[in-house]
């Protein structure tokens, strides 16, 4: 399109009556076509070599004010996919909550091979520890001692949820709690996860992408919303 118009332009230029302030105008129009044409190849070619890679960010809001924010990175490598999340949350109820977090989740021909959880509140490390599979089985890795955990192959846990609707799935992996939970269909595209202490998460689906999350606890509420 973008050639068809340069020639179209050069056609309507030798049609008029030469004149130095049109000529020179039709330089510089010349000029920035030429570039955009440019641009948009160089464009199109690095988004053809580039490798597959997502990004999904949400903010976390609290009585209408983001007090956070959540960014999660999904790549494929050769059968693996790799998610991870980082997350760095302000809150105050009663004291003031520095939470940051980093997640890494690697799936294999859809098995959960690799997780781990990092987590601090207020410089104080709550969660550090890590998921593997090897021979066949699952082991957990915390503290510096390794114990094996009684689970069989796991193909979804939390983080798979920011990206897809898990539509036929009844149970999910909890990175942080370390364990199995049930995922509830509650109807019109929602999803109820409940996790320990009464916490629960509502998903929000359309057309198979998350929209929005509700988290809930005893201390407070707060809501993701996509960037």
């Amino acid at each position: 399109m973008i050639p068809m118009l340069i020639l179209y332009l050069i056609k309507k230029a030798k049609e008029r009556t030469f004149n130095f302030k049109r000529f020179f105008g039709f330089k510089r129009l010349l000029l920035r076509l030429k570039l955009g044409l440019t641009v948009l190849i160089t464009t199109v070619s690095y988004g053809i070599n580039e490798e597959p890679v997502h990004q999904i960010s949400f903010n976390v809001v609290r009585n209408n004010k983001i007090i956070g924010s959540i960014d999660i990175r999904c790549e494929t490598q050769n059968d693996s996919t790799i998610y991870v999340l980082e997350s760095q949350i302000k809150a105050k109820y009663i004291l003031a909550f520095n939470i940051k977090g980093k997640e890494k989740t690697v799936f294999k021909d859809d098995l959960l091979i690799y997780s781990s959880v990092f987590r601090k509140v207020n410089n104080k490390i709550k969660s550090n520890h890590s998921l593997s599979y090897k021979n066949q089985k699952y082991q957990l890795e915390k503290s510096g001692k390794v114990e094996p955990i009684g689970f069989n192959e796991i193909h979804r846990n939390l983080v798979t949820l920011y990206f897809t609707e898990p539509k036929g799935i009844s149970t999910i992996y909890v990175d942080n709690d370390t364990k199995m939970v049930n995922i509830k269909d509650i109807g019109f595209g929602k999803y109820q996860v409940r996790f320990s202490d009464g916490k629960y998460n509502v998903y929000h689906y359309s057309k198979g992408r998350c929209v929005k999350v509700e988290a809930n606890s005893s201390l407070f509420n707060v809501t993701l919303i996509p960037v």
